[in-house]
């Protein structure tokens, strides 16, 4: 009975095994000449969506008290990309930068007809001063701008619109002022 019960136990462990072994082979791909041109464009499209790493430029505040250009290299899907920027401008600052208020987080950003509206958390409302608002605006908007898919800028905090920040009118959205670029 031993005998009988090890055959069968080495029986389906081989079985087992080659079924496993038998689904972890390189798959064989065909590929038609006629739906070729098809996969490409497919393919071209999904990589569109997929992630992929671009450099982007983003402003920071600089010691002259203007914006300076920074270049960063991000990973993402081409959508995802306007928000991940602005992630890596408001939330990775570099030490010492109080550009933004502490603790503000970029919940969302979404584009449409060209204007980014961007939803930022309850501190965005604390930045106080005229200039520094500026300058914490316009580091936003410039970065956005940067993308050809976005002209203007519209704010938001836990999804209502802030229309006066620090004295600046915010009722329409703001376009992309080089003046405060050096």
């Amino acid at each position: 009975m031993d005998k009988r019960l090890t055959r069968w136990t080495a029986a389906a462990l081989l079985l087992g095994s080659l079924t496993f072994l038998g689904g972890c082979s390189p798959q064989n791909t065909t590929v038609n000449p006629d739906t070729k041109k098809e996969t490409a464009a497919a393919d071209a499209k999904a990589g569109q969506k997929g992630a992929q790493a671009s450099s982007r430029t983003l402003y920071r505040v600089g010691k002259n008290g203007k914006l300076q250009a920074q270049t960063v290299k991000l990973s993402g899907s081409r959508d995802k990309l306007p928000l991940l920027v602005l992630k890596e401008l408001v939330e990775k600052r570099p030490q010492g930068d109080t550009t933004f208020p502490k603790g503000v987080r970029v919940n969302k950003v979404t584009v449409k007809d060209k204007v980014a509206t961007i939803d930022f958390s309850r501190e965005f409302q604390t930045r106080r001063g005229d200039h520094d608002t500026l300058l914490m605006l316009y580091a936003v908007v410039d970065t956005l701008t940067e993308f050809p898919e976005i002209q203007k800028v519209r704010f938001t905090v836990k999804g209502k619109p802030v229309t006066v920040l620090g004295g600046q009118d915010l009722s329409e959205p703001l376009k992309r002022d080089g003046k405060y670029i050096q």
